[in-house]
Order: structure tokens, then sequence, then C-alpha cells
């Protein structure tokens, strides 16, 4: 059963400031109960009270070996930079190897960049080879990797663009998971990065919302497996972030920004450390009655359901430029 302390780390991160975008999400702390929904027990029966449901465990003094996953730019950079913050060392893995390269060489210098694709196994059990002998251990993955298909209608797209999509988002984090299992100790913790996408649909992104909504039930069944052997997994959902790759949408187009902020109850969109801390916060100490849950980081995007606009704004950018 959970303590008490484990209730009060929960509502102490939500009050504060690192939860500054996240407003009508619900976040369950529940131990994995909701996630698990098979004949049987969850856990096999133990001798008397178990000793972390008496007295909160001894912090470890030690670094963790984080691992992230899309994580030379845009909210997978962010999360490299919260973790190797705390002090922790962080793999950086990337598709593009250069950008990842780059961007470890602008930290303090121990934390290693990785050029890998994960919808390719064998590059991603490669990996996870040399973790295992370089470090001997993985204690954080976070799989942010991810991409989008094109915006067009169902009729015009393509199996190889859907297989793109669903190879990237969903089958690599699984194939992550899966590699990291195998390093895990106990306390281990496995982060997926989700969307909005997984509750509210985006037509012409098919490929992109199923992909999320599976990545969302592969936390839970993770959190069902794992948790009798002491690993966690959650999952962060972002809202629209202002990342470079939606600034770049705007200018040509592709997006309405001042639509999107209307649409959005806190009247902005976040910054990629705002994910980067939910993160931090779902991976640490603190979160640790915390297994397969959800939290959906979007300024109340999910909890607005009305006809018209969530947020009238004055300035259009005022929160995203105060920072």
């Amino acid at each position: 059963m959970a303590r008490s302390d484990e209730i009060a780390l929960a509502v102490r991160f939500l009050a504060s400031t690192q939860a500054r975008y996240i407003t009508g999400s619900v976040l369950a702390v529940d131990g994995g109960w909701m996630s698990f929904n098979q004949p049987g027990n969850a856990h096999p029966p133990v001798d008397g009270t178990p000793r972390a449901e008496l007295s909160c465990p001894a912090e470890r003094a030690d670094a963790r070996i984080v691992l992230v996953t899309g994580g030379a730019n845009g909210i997978g950079a962010a999360v490299v930079r919260r973790f190797a913050a705390s002090g922790d060392t962080v793999v950086i893995a990337d598709r593009d190897g250069a950008a990842a390269a780059e961007f470890a060489g602008l930290l303090d210098g121990k934390n290693p960049a990785k050029s890998v694709d994960v919808a390719v196994e064998s590059e991603v059990v490669a990996l996870f080879e040399e973790l295992r002998g370089r470090f001997g251990r993985v204690d954080v993955l976070v799989n942010g990797a991810g991409v989008a298909e094109t915006l067009l209608s169902g009729i015009e797209q393509i199996p190889e663009r859907i297989e793109h999509v669903l190879d990237v988002n969903l089958t690599g984090a699984f194939i992550c998971a899966r590699e990291a299992i195998k390093t895990m100790r106990p306390g281990g913790v496995i982060l997926n990065l989700g969307s909005i996408n997984s509750f509210l649909p985006f037509a012409p992104r098919h490929a992109y919302g199923a992909s999320k909504a599976g990545m969302g039930i592969l936390t839970r069944c993770m959190a069902a497996e794992l948790g009798p052997v002491g690993i966690r997994t959650a999952t962060v959902a972002p809202g629209y972030i202002r990342t470079p790759g939606v600034a770049q949408l705007a200018k040509v187009g592709r997006i309405d920004s001042t639509a999107i902020r209307r649409r959005i109850p806190m009247g902005r969109m976040g910054r990629p450390e705002d994910v980067a801390d939910a993160a931090f916060f779902l991976a640490s100490s603190d979160a640790s009655y915390i297994n397969g849950s959800i939290l959906y980081v979007d300024g109340g995007w999910t909890s607005f359901g009305d006809a018209g606009n969530a947020s009238e704004l004055y300035d259009e950018c005022f929160a995203e430029a105060a920072g």
C-alpha cells in the first residue's frame, strides 16, 4: 500500500512551478492498481508488511544512468538538460547522430551521444549492449523518439507512411523498453512520451494518434508486468509545446498558432521544459507509487469540451515570451 508521504510528494509537485503547464489533469498514485486487468493476483504473496510500506527507502546517492531517445532537440533535449542538471549521466540517443554529438558537446562532457534509429532492432540491441558494457545498467529510459505523418486525408495515405510512424513511435518504444528491462535493477523507470492525441484525435494524423494511444496501453501493460520486480512505468502526454518543429509549422502556415492558443484554457503553448520537469518528477523517488499512470502536460487542452474558444487572449505570446 502507499505511504502518506508518497501521496504528499505528488501533491507537492502538482502545486509547484514545475507543474505550471498542468491543469485539469488526473494523476493516479495507485501503485499500478488501474493497470492490472487479469484473473488472479497482480503481485505474488509476501510475508508480513512490505518494508517500503512502513518507511521511505534510503535515497540513492550515485548518479543515475539515463537514456533519452530523440534527445538531440525539442522536448527530448529539454529532458536531457533536466536530468543532466541533477548530476545524472544522460545518454543522448538520436537518429541524427551529428546533432546528438553537437548537443553533447554543449553540456559538461560526461553525457555520451549515440546515433541510433529506434525503428531498427539491431541498432537498439547494439546500443544497449554497449551501455551494459560501459555502465553495467540503465536506470531510466525516456522513450522520446517520435515522428508524425504528413497532413493527408485517409484516402491519400499509403501503408508505407503509416508503417514508418508506427515503427518509430510504438514498435521502437517497445524494443527500447524490452532491452532496458534486461539492464534495469529494482527502482528502474521507463517513461514514454505520449500526446494529447492519445485522448483527443487530430483527424489528418491517423497513424500518429494510433501510435500514441498504443503507447499509453503499452505503458500500462508494462506496469502490470514489471511492478512486481520493482520497475515503474508512466506516460507523459504533452499538449501543444513550442518546439522548433511547431514554430516552423506556424511560420509556413501549416498551423494557426493564434487559434491553437485560444483553444487552450491557459491561453498559451507549453515549453519543452514543462514536459521535462514532469518527466523528471515521474522518474524520481517522489513518484515512487506512480505506476502505469498518464500525466497530461497540456495547459488544460484535454479538459476543454465547450464550443468556441477556451481563452480570450489580449497578447497571444505573453506567457511564452515570459518563459
